[in-house]
């Protein structure tokens, strides 16, 4: 121990020497020069704004992507590890007294990866170093690691790293760019030592991707400052596919914007999802326990709020990243293992409907979700209907009962009654669910599945989760990724979760680009509209025209609430713009266009407005 101490001191001092020495002849601004261009802007329009997008893999074929993408892409479930010393959770740095006492004597790297696979997780993502800079591994280019600054004198990584190769877990990694232990680091631009920490990250990701085998993907995280430049960013990004190539990148290696590394991030949160993602990959990362790192205590959510979570994700075509945070003895949370014993044993007889599946056809399924396997579907029904019909909405149109082979539940032997019913297909179902948990029903169909998505009216509230819409039953819900785009500057963004923001459109720079939807009107009425937006900026007005009549709102400023101002600072108001009535039933298109954009809108490529959301409220 005393010898590999003094060794990694002395290869410390010459990184050190090597560093200085190449400062020398180094221009300081060559990494941060479209950042520089834009110091005088205000805040929210100098992060990467304008800036071209960090793609995870230029010029990549697209058959090549989906080979080196199918692995991660089929998992669908993983689990998330945020494990430190008890103050690593925080954005404060760890004294030596809590160090002294961190010695995760009972972590056994074998039995996190047979526990993770018995619950149904396919990969694993660890914390190697969070804000705090501590690292959970053995660094070459650090004492501030869990084999010099405490009394465990293991390298866990290696040890997990073995486990999850020996048992055929997929294993990615989590690295903050944001380090409050190292004194080169800043959240500032043109900070002179920012070279010597852009290497030292250089040199740890390298040991990252070269000691402990294959890695799925690299998480990162913190990259919402300005010294997190496009530079930089990109040239971490060529760093990592020197060592391997076919690792994904999670958004987080630019600013979480469309087209940054291989998927979208969602945090905290499942964002809905139409059609608007034109192939874009995206994960859930969420809190089964009540905090990233472990609390002292156990805080953990239901069983069946992970049945929930993973069913509404994987039906929207995304990846849940489930966060639980180990103790620090070294164990998993011993109740939230407990707890979810059940969701494995549902998995083993349900992952046919899970596992290497896609996004099903329907927008909104008030009862579940559907995942899709080819011309096969499969419900996820949450709300048992009461009268043994489940209706399930718009399904093939125009195709009574020609399109459906077959209807079961999944794991069932028996064929379920079925009808169309208008544009509805309706499935008589016993009055007790087929599972206790979740039942799935399992659709066979002759050919691609048909779906009208137009909106109707909700008939019960929205499953609760974090930053849902304020819908009501009777409520229009035009959700922005239901939205049919026009125009090529206009885009869907996933969202990111911290701050606020939720899945919205955005880059609406142009004003020639506009959004609309569908909505299918049963009776007539007349409607209360809302708009839910968020701005920077004054920043221009638009009209939403349904029916023949238009409704204007001019955009304002919005101030984020106190605390960080990044990217995702957002501070989304409800505006009511004004009713619309509609006399007859049928099917109507819901516009919204630009009237004007202010020119400094469109420099700072703000654009318009973040537009979360149109609502339609039944008038009182």
């Amino acid at each position: 121990m005393e010898t590999q101490h003094s060794m990694k001191t002395l290869i410390m001092a010459l990184c050190l020497v090597t560093l200085g020495l190449n400062s020398l002849n180094a221009q300081p601004d060559t990494m941060e020069a479209l950042a520089l261009e834009k110091k005088n802007r205000p805040w929210f329009a100098r992060f990467m704004s304008n800036d071209p997008v960090v793609a995870g893999f230029p010029g990549e074929s697209p058959e090549d992507r989906d080979k080196r993408v199918a692995k991660w892409n089929d998992a669908r479930f993983g689990l998330f590890l945020h494990w430190g010393p008890q103050k690593a959770g925080g954005e404060s740095k760890i004294n030596t007294q809590v160090l002294s006492r961190f010695n995760p004597t009972k972590f056994d790297a074998e039995q996190w990866v047979l526990t993770a696979k018995k619950i149904g997780f396919k990969y694993i993502v660890i914390t190697t170093k969070h804000h705090s800079g501590f690292c959970m591994f053995d660094s070459e280019y650090t004492e501030h690691d869990i084999m010099d600054a405490t009394p465990f004198g293991r390298d866990p990584l290696k040890e997990l790293a073995d486990a999850c190769a020996k048992h055929d877990m997929l294993l990615g990694f989590y690295y903050s760019v944001w380090d409050i232990a190292r004194p080169d680091y800043s959240k500032k631009i043109g900070r002179p030592n920012y070279a010597k920490y852009h290497q030292f990250m250089l040199d740890q990701t390298k040991e990252l991707l070269t000691k402990y085998g294959d890695v799925v993907t690299l998480w990162m995280d913190g990259e919402w400052v300005n010294s997190w430049t496009y530079e930089r960013a990109s040239d971490y990004r060529d760093h990592v596919r020197k060592w391997q190539p076919e690792l994904l990148l999670v958004d987080r290696i630019g600013q979480r914007r469309l087209g940054d590394g291989d998927y979208g991030s969602s945090e905290n949160f499942v964002p809905y999802i139409g059609d608007n993602l034109n192939g874009r990959l995206w994960e859930s990362c969420q809190k089964f326990d009540g905090g990233w790192f472990w609390k002292g205590k156990d805080t953990s959510q239901s069983l069946e709020w992970a049945v929930n979570n993973l069913v509404d994700t994987v039906s929207r075509g995304g990846n849940l990243l489930m966060n639980m945070g180990p103790t620090p003895e070294g164990l998993l949370p011993p109740v939230s293992v407990e707890k979810l014993q059940p969701l494995g044993d549902w998995l083993r007889k349900h992952g046919e409907a899970i596992y290497a599946t896609e996004r099903g056809p329907h927008y909104l399924l008030e009862w579940g979700g559907c995942s899709r396997r080819g011309n096969t579907l499969y419900y996820f029904v949450r709300d048992w209907p009461k009268d043994g019909k489940l209706i399930v909405p718009g399904m093939n149109v125009g195709q009574p009962n020609a399109g459906v082979q077959q209807i079961q539940f999944l794991g069932g032997a028996e064929a379920l009654p079925f009808a169309q019913s208008g544009n509805d297909l309706v499935i008589t179902v016993p009055k007790e669910p087929f599972d206790s948990l979740m039942s799935v029903i399992k659709v066979d169909l002759n050919a691609a599945p048909v779906v009208d998505n137009a909106i109707r009216p909700l008939t019960q509230t929205l499953r609760p989760q974090t930053g849902n819409a304020n819908v009501k039953p009777g409520d229009y819900f035009l959700s922005a990724a239901f939205a049919k785009i026009h125009g090529d500057d206009l885009h869907f963004s996933l969202g990111a979760g911290a701050g606020g923001q939720r899945e919205n459109l955005k880059g609406w720079t142009n004003p020639a680009d506009w959004a609309e939807w569908e909505i299918l009107v049963e009776a007539p009425g007349t409607y209360v509209v809302k708009a839910n937006e968020s701005s920077w900026m004054d920043s221009g007005k638009f009209v939403i025209e349904v029916a023949g009549q238009k409704l204007e709102h001019t955009v304002k400023a919005r101030t984020p609430k106190k605390g960080r101002r990044s990217p995702f600072s957002a501070a989304f108001q409800e505006y009511e713009l004004g009713k619309v009535k509609f006399t007859e039933p049928g099917h109507y298109k819901v516009a919204v266009k630009a009237i004007e954009i202010a020119p400094k809108a469109i420099e700072y490529d703000q654009g318009l407005m973040m537009l979360r959301e149109i609502v339609l409220s039944p008038a009182k």
